[in-house]
């Protein structure tokens, strides 16, 4: 933009030349005040750069994330706590403030069982904590300093003492323990939002008991877990945790690392300790073979792009296989198919099921560090969600003893996993049940297998159809012995 002269005559009137002078003086004033301001938003800028965390290249050692908004909108009962709120993503919701409140006692009943060690004592060792536990967190922690040491404190202490009452069975607490608040409070506590990085709770744990911080094995903090976590997580063949209480993220974590099969969580270990991670697995295949599936594709059962998928239990009684309820099985993967028959564990769905197996999903989801072919628990709801399109396909699963419907109808129970292919991305080409999907496949599409099913189907699918078949027969075999000794004759 040319720079615009303007021409002053000096003979003008005095209050003129006062005039001009004075909007010259005003907007190099502007100027400078803008200037002045850049300059501070600049620095800003410069102190927001400086403050993240961590080096440049660096992983930020995120494992407590928050949700992205449309999961919350999808189905915010699966998201965000009923009763109590841990860390700082759901802190201060009016919903939440009774038991807030509560946790105030719940933390004196948990200084009175070590006299000998203050409140001072428990509040310094958290603030050692704070720079370590701020970093756990996907956002930013607003609180300032106090507040957010004293959130690690009263809710590190509220977990240790609700599972210390349990445990010795001192349940008298109402607030806590009436039955609808304590299976509540089992539902919150496996929350991936709902989280504290679970050195804080261990730290809390050998401070009040005076044992080494550098556990490792079965520690007395895990087998505390372990002897009350196993009677709400026995369909999932809960087993003591196998990591060292260093390696655990969080109650979460905790409890996933239970259920894993042992070869399972044996890969997966080998595999973090080795450098193998996502996204080396995930450089060796074509974004082609990704697929975050919708209801509208969810039935196919070709093999293209989008990798081996299965059709739905209806589709697969029509062509002949069969459902059958495993017996003693090893854990809740346990699932096999053979002579055309696919057994499965029992799994009772209910809505505290709902949300332990959402939840265990989002955090394999949430950990790029997880390889894709271990996230065994993605692979598992994968498969639900392959074999279930309708509450038609639910209720043979519900009639062959694999499902336990504690809904309020099939369809529930249908919504449930279907919403699993919209929220949660699967590689359909390499995950833990592959080979299982490529045995279903071949079998249904069998054309032999189709037929023998439809003539299961038509002409014995009950009683009085086999008498009608087999007096068919008899009548048929009768007229050909009658035609032939009527020829011999």
């Amino acid at each position: 933009m040319e720079e615009q002269h303007v021409a002053i005559d000096m003979h003008a009137p005095t209050g003129i030349m006062e005039e001009i002078k004075m909007d010259m003086t005003s907007a190099e004033i502007t100027r400078a005040e803008e200037e002045d301001v850049a300059t501070d938003e600049l620095q800003n800028f410069i102190k927001k750069l400086g403050e993240v965390p961590g080096e440049p290249f660096e992983a930020w050692p995120v494992t407590i994330c928050r949700l992205p908004a449309w999961f919350h909108d999808y189905d915010k009962e699966l998201c965000e706590p009923k009763i109590v709120s841990i860390g700082p993503y759901h802190r201060g919701k009016e919903s939440l403030q009774a038991m807030e409140e509560h946790k105030w006692s719940i933390l004196r009943d948990f200084l009175a069982r070590n006299k000998n060690v203050s409140f001072e004592v428990y509040f310094r060792e958290m603030r050692l904590l704070e720079a370590q536990a701020r970093e756990c967190y996907s956002e930013t922690v607003s609180l300032g300093s106090n507040d957010f040491v004293m959130m690690l404190l009263l809710d590190g202490s509220f977990i240790l003492e609700w599972f210390s009452k349990l445990e010795r069975d001192q349940c008298s607490d109402a607030i806590i323990f009436a039955e609808w608040v304590s299976y509540g409070i089992v539902s919150d506590l496996l929350l991936l939002e709902n989280q504290i990085p679970f050195l804080v709770i261990h730290r809390l744990f050998v401070i009040q008991n005076k044992c080494s911080q550098n556990c490792e094995g079965l520690c007395p903090l895990l087998d505390l877990i372990y002897k009350v976590q196993t009677s709400y997580l026995d369909w999932m063949s809960f087993r003591p945790p196998k990591l060292s209480c260093s390696e655990i993220n969080h109650w979460l974590h905790l409890c996933r690392t239970g259920v894993l099969p042992d070869i399972q969580f044996e890969r997966e270990q080998r595999d973090l300790l080795t450098g193998k991670s996502y996204f080396r697995a995930l450089n060796k295949l074509p974004w082609s073979k990704f697929l975050l599936k919708s209801r509208a594709v969810k039935s196919t059962s070709s093999e293209g792009p989008e990798g081996i998928n299965i059709p739905c239990v209806t589709e697969l009684d029509e062509a002949g296989v069969k459902f059958r309820r495993k017996r003693e099985p090893r854990d809740m993967f346990d699932i096999s198919f053979q002579n055309g028959i696919l057994e499965m564990p029992f799994v009772p769905i209910d809505d505290g099921l709902k949300i332990i197996l959402w939840n265990m999903v989002a955090f394999e989801q949430s950990q790029p560090a997880i390889p894709l072919r271990e996230k065994t628990l993605s692979s598992y709801l994968g498969l639900m969600d392959s074999l279930i399109n309708t509450e038609k396909d639910v209720a043979i699963l519900v009639r062959s003893g694999i499902i336990g419907n504690y809904l309020q109808n099939d369809e529930q129970v249908a919504n449930f996993f279907n919403q699993f292919g919209l929220l949660f991305v699967l590689d359909y080409n390499d995950h833990y049940l592959h080979g299982l999907y490529k045995d279903v496949k071949r079998y249904s599409e069998s054309t032999w297998h189709k037929y023998r099913a439809r003539l299961m189907h038509d002409y014995f699918s009950n009683p009085w159809s086999i008498i009608s078949v087999v007096a068919a027969i008899i009548l048929l075999i009768l007229s050909i012995l009658q035609t032939y000794y009527s020829a011999t004759k």
